[in-house]
């Protein structure tokens, strides 16, 4: 694995590298207060596959957090400018999350750098999840709120709560700059995404879904595929809001399969 910095549209981006080269390529796109840690469980198995880039979007992990106007379009326009300057495409993107509402962006913005999207317990079809996390946000993250909002909302059966991670997550906030963005970033994902958004996707698109998502439920994952033609959705069974995390192996055999499918109809 490669730890490598870019800078890119004024920003120092960083993100991590691994893989072969000649295969097909997999940009990892985390969530809300996610890095590129969030793929760990995960990253290094997919890299004996794929070529395997998790990147840590602005204001977030190891990459610049300036007071900027951070919105998911913004995001957006960054991803496909770090493909062009990486030369990192086609790509099958893995969005979770806000991850995936940003995909989708992207996709409508340099769709011909894509292979494929997977969409992992995406946000974008309400405002519920946003409202949610607000409610148990309260004012400001404290690690008693944030033990329970991992606990009642983002946990299924196979999970088991990380007080590393937890505390990771509480570090983050005490960057004078994180706050700010994202409270900037809750209120992007409360507004949902376009009809149009879904059904002007045209690459093959894979939908992974953890059953127990309190935050992002399963039902929404059932509209996504029904708004996607041609979508595929595969569910989860105990998994919470971070299937890659809490079932890694079916995860990566679902993405193993989904990329191979997309390379036999390319025959």
């Amino acid at each position: 694995m490669v730890e490598t910095f870019l800078q890119i549209c004024g920003l120092r981006v960083h993100y991590l590298e691994s893989g072969d080269e000649g295969a097909s390529k997999l940009l990892l796109i985390h969530g809300l207060g996610g890095t590129s840690k969030s793929w760990e469980e995960v990253f290094d198995r997919l890299s004996e596959s794929f070529h395997v880039i998790a990147i840590d979007l602005p204001g977030f992990g190891k990459s610049d957090k300036p007071l900027l106007p951070y919105t998911l379009d913004n995001l957006a326009d960054l991803l496909c400018s770090f493909m062009k300057s990486t030369h990192f495409y086609p790509v099958i993107i893995v969005g979770h999350s806000m991850g995936g509402m940003i995909s989708i962006k992207a996709y409508k913005k340099c769709r011909e750098k894509f292979q494929g999207i997977i969409l992992v317990n995406a946000a974008g079809m309400s405002d519920a999840p946003a409202k949610k996390i607000r409610e148990y946000m309260e004012d400001r993250w404290s690690i008693e709120r944030l033990r329970k909002y991992y606990q009642e909302c983002l946990l299924g059966r196979l999970g088991r709560l990380d007080e590393t991670r937890l505390r990771e997550f509480m570090q983050m906030f005490e960057d004078p700059i994180f706050p700010q963005l994202y409270t900037l970033l809750l209120d992007e994902i409360s507004r949902p995404l376009l009809p149009s958004d879904f059904a002007e996707i045209k690459v093959p698109t894979l939908i992974i879904w953890g059953s127990d998502d309190r935050l992002i439920p399963l039902i929404d994952g059932v509209r996504i595929s029904k708004a996607i033609s041609g979508s595929t959705l595969m569910i989860i069974e105990g998994a919470g809001h971070s299937p890659h995390r809490e079932a890694p192996e079916q995860f990566i055999s679902a993405i193993r399969n989904f990329a191979s499918k997309i390379k036999n109809s390319r025959i």
